[in-house]
C-alpha cells in the first residue's frame, strides 16, 4: 500500500448512496453540468419559440424538445465515458485523431456549406449534421497529452524545433544529425498533429483554429517545453498566419475578407473610412440593445423583445440573450459556472500524479472554458465576432456532444483518482 493514501473500508463503501456509486468522480463537476443543461433548456425554449412557431407548424416547443434530446444523449455520453479508464484514451489516441482529421478533410469535398464556409457533415439517413472541428479538438488534446507524457524525462532539455539555417551557409554534420534527431523525435510527434488540426480548421474558421492552438500551447508549457522554444513557435505561427491571410485575401480563397472586415468593424476602421455614423454589423448592434435592456435582474424568462431581432440568439449570441432575460445577475451566474468548471479541472489536474491524465484534464478544461469566455466577450462587444457557440448552452447537438465527451474524460480521470487506480498504469500513465 502506498504511503499517505487512504483506502476505503467496506463499511465506508457500503454507506455510499446509489447515485454516488453511479456518478463517480468530482461531484461539483456533475452539478455544473446539470446546471448548465438547465440553463440551456431555458435559453433555447425562450429564444426559439417564435422561430419554432413559424418553422414547425405552430409548435413553439419544437427546438426545446430537440435540445432536450441532445442533452439526454450527451449526458449518456458523459456517463459512459467517465466509466472508461484513461489508459484506453492513450491507447487509441492516434487512431481517433487520424479518424477525426479524415472527417475534417472530408468537409472540404462533401461538407454542408453555410455562410460561405463548409464546416458540417451530414449524417447519412438522418437530418442531422456534425461539425468535425468539435471532434478534432478533443482528439488533438488526447494525442498531444500522450506524446508529451512519453517525453517528460528529456523534453525540458530538447529543442522543440530544429535550428533553421537562415544565416548559416552550411551546417556541420553534427548539427545536421542534431536537427534530424529533433525533427523526428520532437517536432513531428508533438507539432505535426497541431499543425494538421489547426491547418484543417483554419481555412473555414479562423477563431476555432486559434482557440484550438491556445490550449495546445498551454499544454506544451505545462508539459515542460522550454519557454524560449515556445516563443520560437509563436513567432513562426504569427508569420505563417499573416502570410496565409494575405494570400487568401489576394486570391479570394476562403473567408479571409470576412475575418479582416470583422476586425476592422471592431476596431472602428471601417467607420473611419466610410464616414458611417455606426457599424453596420447587425449582430453586434442588436446584442448591445439586448444587453442594455436587461438591467440588473432582466426582463424575466420568456419576456425577451430581442429574440426576433438578434441573429443567433440561441447560439452565437446566447450570452447576450441571457443578459436580456436574466440581467447582470443571470450573466454573473453563468460566468461563475464556467469559472467554477475551470477551477474544478485545475483541482483535478493538481491531484494527478501522472503526466498524461494531468495534461489531458488541463487541456480539455481550457478548451471548454476558453470557448465560453470568447462567446461572452463577443456578446458584450469586447472582441470581434467569431461565431463561437456557448458550450453546453447553445442550441445544437455536435458541440454539445463533443463537449460532453471532453467532460466525461475529465470525470473519468477524477473517478480513477477517487478509486486510487490512477497510478496503476506504466510510466507516465501510458501502457
Amino acid at each position: 500500500m502506498e504511503k499517505g493514501i487512504a483506502i476505503e473500508t467496506p463499511a465506508e463503501v457500503s454507506v455510499k448512496r446509489p447515485w454516488e456509486k453511479l456518478f463517480r468522480g468530482d461531484r461539483a463537476l456533475w452539478i455544473i453540468i446539470a446546471a448548465l443543461a438547465v440553463v440551456s433548456l431555458l435559453v433555447v425554449y425562450s429564444s426559439t419559440a417564435s422561430m419554432a412557431y413559424k418553422n414547425a407548424g405552430g409548435n413553439t416547443a419544437y427546438y426545446f424538445f430537440n435540445q432536450l434530446k441532445f442533452i439526454v444523449v450527451s449526458f449518456a455520453a458523459v456517463f459512459f465515458i467517465h466509466r472508461v479508464d484513461y489508459q484506453t484514451y492513450a491507447r487509441y489516441a492516434r487512431l481517433l485523431f487520424v479518424f477525426s482529421l479524415g472527417l475534417m478533410v472530408l468537409t472540404f469535398f462533401v461538407g454542408v456549406n453555410l455562410n460561405e464556409a463548409s464546416r458540417w457533415l451530414r449524417i447519412p439517413g438522418t437530418g442531422y449534421t456534425i461539425q468535425p472541428s468539435d471532434f478534432i479538438k478533443v482528439t488533438l488534446v488526447l494525442v498531444l497529452a500522450r506524446e508529451l507524457s512519453k517525453r517528460q524525462a528529456l523534453i525540458n532539455k530538447t529543442p522543440l524545433l530544429p535550428v533553421v539555417p537562415l544565416f548559416h551557409k552550411k551546417f556541420s554534420e553534427q548539427r545536421r544529425r542534431q536537427n534530424r534527431q529533433v525533427f523526428y523525435e520532437t517536432t513531428l510527434p508533438l507539432l505535426l498533429p497541431v499543425v494538421l488540426a489547426c491547418g484543417a480548421i483554419f481555412f473555414s474558421n479562423l477563431s476555432t483554429a486559434a482557440l484550438t492552438f491556445f490550449p495546445c500551447l498551454v499544454m506544451l508549457y505545462i508539459g515542460r517545453v522550454r519557454a524560449g522554444e515556445l516563443w520560437r513557435l509563436v513567432r513562426m505561427v504569427v508569420v505563417v498566419m499573416v502570410v496565409a491571410l494575405f494570400l487568401m485575401s489576394a486570391m479570394n480563397v476562403g473567408r479571409a475578407d470576412t475575418w479582416v472586415k470583422r476586425i476592422k468593424d471592431f476596431a472602428g476602421i471601417e467607420m473611419a473610412e466610410e464616414g458611417a455614423a455606426q457599424s453596420d454589423d447587425l449582430q453586434v448592434e442588436q446584442a448591445k440593445i439586448a444587453i442594455a435592456s436587461g438591467g440588473i435582474f432582466g426582463k424575466g424568462p420568456g419576456l425577451s423583445t430581442q429574440r426576433a431581432n438578434l441573429p443567433h440568439s440561441y447560439s452565437d449570441f446566447a450570452y447576450a440573450f441571457i443578459v436580456e432575460e436574466y440581467g447582470l445577475v443571470g450573466a454573473f451566474v453563468v460566468l461563475a459556472l464556467y469559472l467554477w468548471l475551470f477551477f474544478r479541472t485545475v483541482v483535478i489536474f493538481q491531484k494527478c500524479e501522472r503526466a498524461f491524465p494531468s495534461l489531458l484534464v488541463l487541456g480539455l478544461g481550457i478548451m471548454i472554458v476558453l470557448q465560453a469566455i470568447f462567446n461572452m466577450l463577443v456578446s458584450v462587444n469586447l472582441f470581434p465576432v467569431t461565431g463561437q457557440t456557448l458550450p453546453l448552452i447553445s442550441l445544437g447537438g455536435s458541440s454539445l456532444l463533443f463537449t460532453s465527451v471532453a467532460l466525461g474524460m475529465i470525470l473519468g480521470v477524477s473517478r480513477q483518482m477517487e478509486e486510487k487506480t490512477l497510478g496503476s498504469a506504466g510510466e507516465d500513465g501510458v501502457k
